[in-house]
């Protein structure tokens, strides 16, 4: 794999069959956030499949946590799963993948896949949203306890997911 990312996004998941679904949704909300959505179709394919295979070799009464992470490295976008299940064989890679099995650093295993990105692009000639030093616009409460979510905030982002099922 190469060496220095650009940029990251993950999101951690339970190892069960709606997972597969999650991910393909946070593949599409990010490589279209970061306008990358001429690899959609085979990013999300290849998500699902790691994905599919951790949900399909766990036990669906005590079910791991994974988490998913995108990279964009050097000139590939890297899809990786964390997990903390033994002896699973990694998914054959489509034409044009690489995939593979590394130690992760929290002491599982990380499934990946790299897949070129599209027009000879490279990772810092990708155009990434601007984003500020905040993770959110909401003020977090310096005692611990949960910031409610905003209703209005998670309609709109219910409705443009939904626009998205298609």
């Amino acid at each position: 794999m190469s060496a220095r990312t650009s940029q990251v996004d993950d999101l951690r998941l339970v190892a069960q069959p709606n997972a597969v679904l999650c991910s393909e949704l946070f593949v599409r909300l990010i490589l279209s956030d970061w306008s990358l959505r001429p690899l959609l179709d085979q990013a999300k394919t290849a998500a699902a499949a790691l994905v599919g295979t951790l949900v399909d070799a766990a036990d669906p009464k005590e079910p791991p946590f994974l988490t998913l992470r995108l990279r964009l490295r050097s000139d590939v976008l890297v899809i990786e799963v964390d997990h903390e299940l033994d002896g699973l064989p990694v998914p054959t890679p489509a034409p044009g993948e690489r995939t593979g099995v590394a130690p992760s650093e929290t002491g599982g295993v990380t499934f990946w896949c790299e897949l070129p990105l599209p027009g000879g692009l490279s990772a810092g000639q990708v155009q990434l949203p601007r984003r500020g030093d905040r993770r959110t616009l909401v003020d977090e409460p310096v005692s611990g306890d949960p910031v409610g979510a905003d209703p209005e905030v998670l309609e709109r982002l219910l409705t443009r997911l939904s626009g998205w099922s298609g």
